[in-house]
């Protein structure tokens, strides 16, 4: 498996078989305990949804543990690292808006929500990104990041990326979660090793558009 620089540190992407392939791939969980109710997550006003792997209600994702997306001045002293959820769209539709299970720990509460296309099996070129607010707080659910983009087209049986990164220029210290999620699916993770696998507490998102 190669391994690719993208904007100053490596993808690591999850393959289905769960193979680790870098034995010291640096891929950051957080745990935590919950606390206060527990709402379900709202869809995206009349959209249709196009994909998802939160799980059922009353709790969609797992608000205790998941992986650290982080600035490079985090409060917890890692190295950056950004998580990305893989989906192959089951017809051709058109992507308006994405959510995430991504939760605040400290730092400015800004991050980046982005569709982005497959590249040979790995994170491509951003085909949508949109700056957002994460007002909750990790431990807490059910509130997820949503995220309005231009209608992006999607073809059916093409693999495509939802990546939630942090904004280096406005929030280079942003510390917070990437929910996991109640269905296991593979996933990647911008970090600073290598190419590895993971399939475990993968990351909850959804994209919601037109179909077709």
């Amino acid at each position: 498996m190669v391994i690719k620089r993208v904007l100053s540190s490596l993808f690591v992407f999850a393959l289905a078989s769960g193979t680790l392939l870098a034995q010291d791939a640096g891929l950051k969980v957080a745990h935590t305990t919950h606390s206060g109710p527990i709402k379900a997550a709202a869809p995206i006003g009349s959209a249709q949804l196009i994909f998802s792997n939160f799980g059922p209600a009353p709790a969609p994702y797992n608000d205790t543990t998941g992986y650290y997306v982080l600035g490079p001045t985090n409060s917890v002293g890692f190295s950056e690292q950004w998580i990305g959820v893989p989906f192959i769209p089951r017809a051709n539709a058109h992507v308006k808006a994405l959510q995430v299970a991504v939760q605040w720990i400290s730092g400015a509460q800004t991050i980046q929500v982005g569709l982005y296309s497959d590249n040979g099996g790995t994170v491509g070129s951003p085909l949508a990104v949109k700056e957002a607010t994460v007002s909750s707080t990790f431990g807490t659910c059910c509130q997820t990041v949503n995220v309005l983009i231009p209608s992006t087209a999607i073809a059916r049986g093409s693999q495509y990326w939802i990546v939630a990164s942090s904004d280096d220029v406005n929030a280079p210290d942003f510390t917070g979660v990437f929910d996991a999620s109640a269905t296991q699916i593979i996933a990647a993770d911008e970090a600073v090793s290598g190419w590895f696998s993971f399939t475990t507490n993968t990351p909850a998102a959804a994209a919601w558009g037109t179909i077709p």
